[in-house]
């Protein structure tokens, strides 16, 4: 009788040993996860996600609004698997707020044979409004490659993102500018796009949008068009030049002379400028109340070498090797010339830039940068707030260059723009101040 009391009780041991152990007794509930932020317009799909690791057995989801409460989603079925993903189309309905319950249970054979269960309650506030935007004054005309400016009035209790896009691919961000709910934003015609088109694009949290068209005439003469240069590459540069700037940048040297030049003037030149759009991408300003600029003449009395947009080819020994676009001015003096500021700007960078040499980035506010290469000599730092009139560097020949000069650039939130517009003061003031000013009337009257 003792034996079989002992056998009982190893079993009733076993089996429950089994039950807690075993697989198909298994005690995790299932996971839910509601893919939101918290907001819907009703429109856009809500993804739900209900996964377990040994199946679920049903789920059902239902929606409360008030004294309203109905199933939106249920399913019992035996096969269900391991993984629900649903995009869960809302009923449209006058609502501010609704929730959401999810409840599911998996096939485990826990709690005598009824599974676990897991359920978790969502809270949406419901948006059906597009935000409000409206463009306040723009720039009448742009041309490929070149600059202009915006200011517009975007407003929604909820907003999540506003910009300027253009082309459908190149985001300009937007400053706020003199009164809670107008912004200003500085923006480029990219010098590789044939045409151009300018969206006000507002977007909420809740995934309401609204684009409106920015409307610029086009500008098509003689400043806004590739122009082809030839340039012959000799052993010498090769040797003396191009090596030298791969070594300095880290870049290990073939020995062939033309994968030298190529490695040099392009994959160098690609990281070079991948650097340059970092250091000229960020807007440091939280607000502007005003935007002022002289023009620019960095090196008085200097001759032009080299213009914006150049479309370069190189030939070696009577055979083109490569190309590039130059995304700035050349302009020449005499060795070691004094280089001046002629605005107020914080110097952000100080630094050798592969093919560009020492360089000097200077941020003006408004998205506004320029740039200052193949220096010689740094005098101004990096954190420096310059002043009108400051010597600021010195030209010299660092970098892939043929000789000592300055290559002047100018950039807008990262895109390299025609620096010769900002040069003349005349188009400065009709095509960005003016603009800027009529708008602050506007927006202050």
């Amino acid at each position: 009788m003792k034996k079989l009391w002992i056998l009982i009780f190893l079993l009733i041991i076993g089996g429950a040993g089994f039950v807690y152990f075993s697989p198909m007794f298994e005690k995790k509930p299932p996971k839910i996860e509601v893919i939101t932020n918290g907001y819907t317009n009703l429109q856009k799909p809500i993804k739900i996600i209900i996964s377990d690791n040994t199946g679920i057995k049903s789920y059902e989801i239902k929606l409360k609004s008030g004294t309203l409460e109905e199933v939106i989603a249920k399913s019992a079925e035996p096969n269900i698997g391991k993984k629900v993903v649903l995009n869960l189309k809302l009923p449209n309905m006058d609502a501010k707020q609704i929730q959401l319950s999810v409840t599911t249970t998996d096939t485990s054979k826990w709690h005598f044979f009824k599974g676990n269960t897991a359920k978790k309650n969502v809270i949406l506030i419901v948006d059906k409004n597009i935000p409000d935007a409206e463009v306040i004054n723009n720039s009448y005309a742009i041309g490929r490659g070149g600059s202009a400016v915006a200011v517009v009035k975007v407003s929604d209790e909820n907003l999540k993102d506003k910009y300027i896009l253009i082309d459908n691919k190149y985001r300009f961000n937007l400053t706020p500018f003199v009164k809670k709910g107008y912004y200003a934003a500085l923006i480029a015609w990219p010098y590789n796009e044939n045409n151009f088109d300018a969206e006000l694009i507002a977007e909420d949290k809740a995934g309401n949008k609204t684009q409106i068209h920015i409307p610029y005439y086009w500008k098509t003469n003689g400043i806004y068009k590739l122009k082809n240069k030839k340039l012959t590459i000799t052993d010498g540069f090769i040797q003396n030049v191009a090596r030298r700037v791969l070594i300095r940048s880290g870049i290990q040297v073939p020995n062939d002379p033309v994968k030298i030049f190529k490695l040099e003037n392009e994959t160098l030149r690609k990281i070079n400028e991948k650097e340059l759009f970092r250091l000229t991408r960020n807007i440091y300003e939280d607000k502007i109340n005003s935007f002022y600029v002289n023009k620019f003449n960095p090196l008085p009395g200097s001759v032009q070498e080299a213009g914006f947009m150049e479309l370069r080819h190189y030939y070696y020994k009577g055979r083109e090797i490569s190309r590039a676009i130059h995304k700035g001015l050349d302009l020449a003096k005499i060795k070691h010339a004094k280089v001046y500021a002629n605005n107020s700007g914080t110097v952000i960078a100080t630094k050798y830039i592969g093919i560009y040499g020492n360089t000097m980035v200077v941020y003006h506010k408004l998205g506004l940068y320029t740039t200052y290469s193949h220096l010689s000599q740094f005098i101004a730092k990096k954190g420096d707030v310059l002043r009108k009139g400051e010597v600021i560097a010195r030209t010299g020949s660092t970098g892939g260059v043929f000789g000592d000069h300055l290559h002047f650039g100018v950039y807008i939130q990262g895109y390299a723009v025609q620096p010769r517009e900002w040069m003349d003061s005349g188009w400065v003031k009709l095509n960005i101040l003016k603009v800027i000013n009529d708008a602050k009337r506007t927006i202050l009257q």
